[in-house]
């Protein structure tokens, strides 16, 4: 092996170590402030979305559920869809028939995917069942504001959000649910619902 061959591996291993220590500087910065962003979140009013249903009708989170406790799922790319799945099935089994209280599901789509709406929404009316067609809302705009305003930072999870009657955020949560954050969901909502 070469001195020069050495020297660039040195380099290359240092240039390496280097980037690793700034990426876990970065990311304990990032997890501090989207943890100061969550709590921040909560207690505060839910950014308003307009969109059609898959039902076609004209949606605005919260105001057409407006005196409702509301879960938003929102989910930024299809690999959210079966995180957003695994909460929005429990939640519609303990409260599908609870007066008071729905849901939303929200596939955030960019606004280059605008043109496609059709035959997106084709697809999605195929492959979702009938009764839960007038909850799924897809939304085709600008991402960032929303990502901003609600800590979205990883494309690939999906994001739940618990509102209060008034459109206040009360619980949120993401990725997959689990037994405990479930409960923890149906309890909250429970308690919320209690208030109408």
């Amino acid at each position: 092996m070469n001195s020069d061959y050495v020297e660039k591996e040195n380099k290359s291993g240092t240039f390496l170590l280097i980037i690793g220590e700034l990426i876990m500087i970065t990311t304990g910065r990032l997890t501090k402030e989207l943890s100061e962003c969550k709590n921040k979140l909560l207690g505060m009013k839910f950014p308003s979305i307009s969109a059609e249903s898959l039902a076609g009708t004209k949606v605005t989170i919260h105001d057409s559920a407006k005196g409702s406790v509301v879960l938003v799922g929102m989910a930024l790319k299809m690999t959210g869809q079966s995180q957003l799945d695994s909460w929005l099935e429990p939640f519609v089994r303990e409260f599908g028939k609870t007066a008071g209280v729905t849901f939303f599901e929200v596939p955030m789509i960019g606004i280059d995917f605008k043109p496609m709406a059709l035959m997106i929404e084709r697809g999605m009316r195929g492959g979702i069942p009938r009764e839960k067609h007038k909850h799924v809302v897809n939304y085709y705009g600008e991402l960032s504001r929303y990502r901003l305003a609600l800590g979205m930072d990883d494309v690939d999870s999906g994001y739940l959000f618990l509102l209060d009657r008034a459109g206040i955020i009360r619980w949120m949560s993401r990725d997959y649910a689990t037994r405990e954050k479930i409960y923890e969901m149906i309890e909250m909502t429970k308690r919320f619902a209690k208030k109408l």
